[in-house]
């Protein structure tokens, strides 16, 4: 997993709002498999971390390997700013 420069600089301000300072990455079981789920939460036991870019980041093995080729990234569509995971392609039924 990557971070570009402006997907750190929007965690950067998210993050300083924030009471948590972990982005969270994890699996959330869906009909056809398990589908990504991400947020601002602390990690579990279970969950890998990483620092990415000075940005802390928690990943859950149910969803590890969806994310390896990913790059957070941030853009902003109808005047809103928001994550994006690059090169993240969901599962569907």
């Amino acid at each position: 997993m990557k971070m570009s420069p402006e997907g750190k600089n929007y965690l950067e301000q998210v993050l300083a709002d924030s009471e948590m300072k972990t982005l969270r990455f994890f699996g959330i079981a869906g009909c056809c498999g398990v589908n990504l789920g991400v947020g601002l939460e602390a990690p579990t036991n279970e969950d890998a971390i990483e620092t990415i870019e000075g940005i802390e980041v928690a990943i859950h093995p149910d969803i590890a390997s969806q994310l390896i080729e990913v790059t957070i990234h941030a853009e902003e569509e109808n005047g809103e700013l928001g994550l994006v995971l690059v090169g993240y392609s969901s599962k569907s039924c």
